[in-house]
């Protein structure tokens, strides 16, 4: 990769915030030729990110600031100007009314930038006043998606600080994303930069605030419930799980896993434990679901015959792999005997033992079950016994 040097992006830089502080809501701002252009202009600095030209993303993402500083300028100034006089003040603050008063004074551009918010979230969420939707108007200046791409062409060159700095930008302006499921991509790249930077304080906040976002993390019910299954003597409890539990929010799957490392490492096998079920139940959920859409008969029955079905699917399979699905199927029984649960483990690493489709953790679950049966009694398995392990051939 060429690398185009970081003084060359702090000179960028210090001449837009020049631009950004000299020019704060000018007095008679022009109108911009197209008031689209900055979101036009960062669609092409995302397509200079997308194929390696960080210098002409980062040139143009700046340009896209500049941009949206005029555009909001703009407005403010045709708002300001609009209603000011007594008769519209007069009125009140309530949407509709103000419209009335500026339609009979023939404010066609004012009237024309009202509708167009207000079409878009609905008159409720400026809680049907003027000010506030104005006041929303004008926070814009800031624009959370530059400020993203920025902190990931930052990423690339090494600058982690810069790049937590403009990703902490963007976290703190999530209410102005155009797709509000983007804080997620935001929060897994604070995630990673702090992971590498050895603050995982950081780390396990921003992994906590994605399982938080969609993930069922703050359902208390739902975690005392899969303790207590886990906790279960019931012989049947390792299929009796996943018919009793779904967890739909592939976006956090990542969150979960990387958590459960983080808490594995710090030996705090009760919360690998349960962050680990949630993404292990995050993927049943989701192949569970791809299997019920390429099967129309096709129900979950069991753990063998769900891994019997994906089995028969390459693509399932991979995905699997890749995304260490079986590591987290394994991790039932490691951290679950960790966190002295009995039955439901040993279950776990039964099945495994048997039917799962991967060689590498069909050996792992194989060691613990011959482990158990010669010692007569459950083992403590060793936390890296994965890893000195052969791949037992199919």
């Amino acid at each position: 990769m060429k690398r185009f040097g970081i003084s060359k992006i702090q000179l960028v830089f210090i001449t837009v915030f020049t631009v950004l502080i000299n020019s704060t809501f000018a007095i008679n701002p022009q109108k911009p030729a197209d008031m689209e252009g900055s979101w036009k202009i960062l669609q092409k600095a995302q397509a200079a990110f997308d194929r390696a030209d960080y210098s002409k993303s980062m040139a143009l993402v700046t340009d896209c600031l500049s941009q949206r500083t005029r555009e909001v300028e703009y407005i403010d100034f045709v708002l300001s100007n609009s209603l000011k006089p007594y008769q519209v003040r007069r009125a009140g603050d309530a949407i509709d009314d103000v419209l009335t008063v500026l339609s009979e004074r023939q404010e066609y551009e004012t009237i024309e930038i009202i509708n167009k918010w207000v079409d878009i979230f609905g008159k409720d969420f400026f809680n049907d006043s003027i000010k506030q939707l104005k006041s929303f108007l004008l926070t814009r200046i800031d624009y959370p998606e530059a400020y993203f791409l920025i902190a990931r062409i930052y990423k690339i060159e090494g600058e982690f600080d810069m790049a937590q700095t403009y990703l902490e930008k963007a976290r703190k302006a999530q209410n102005l994303l155009e797709i509000p499921s983007q804080i997620i991509e935001i929060m897994y790249e604070m995630a990673d930069i702090a992971e590498y930077k050895g603050d995982f304080e950081t780390h396990e906040k921003s992994l906590l605030i994605i399982a938080k976002t969609n993930g069922r993390f703050d359902d208390q019910s739902l975690k005392n419930a899969i303790l207590r299954t886990s906790k279960s003597t019931k012989d049947d409890n390792s299929s009796r799980f996943f018919s009793l539990y779904r967890i739909d929010s592939i976006t956090t799957l990542k969150a979960y896993s990387k958590l459960s490392e983080y808490y594995a490492d710090a030996k705090d096998f009760n919360q690998a434990y349960l962050t680990n079920a949630y993404a292990v139940l995050i993927a049943f959920t989701h192949i569970n679901s791809i299997l019920e859409e390429r099967e129309s008969d096709y129900s979950y029955k069991d753990l063998p015959s769900f891994f019997k079905e994906i089995a028969r699917y390459p693509d399932i399979s991979n995905w699997c792999n890749e995304n260490n699905i079986w590591q987290g199927f394994y991790n039932l029984y490691d951290y679950g005997i960790k966190s002295k649960f009995v039955r439901f483990p040993v279950c776990i690493a039964q099945v495994l033992s048997e039917f799962c489709p991967n060689s590498y953790f069909k050996s792992a679950a194989k060691a613990q079950i011959e482990k158990i049966k010669t010692q007569k009694e459950i083992v403590i398995p060793d936390y890296d016994t994965v890893q000195s392990l052969d791949a037992v051939e199919e």
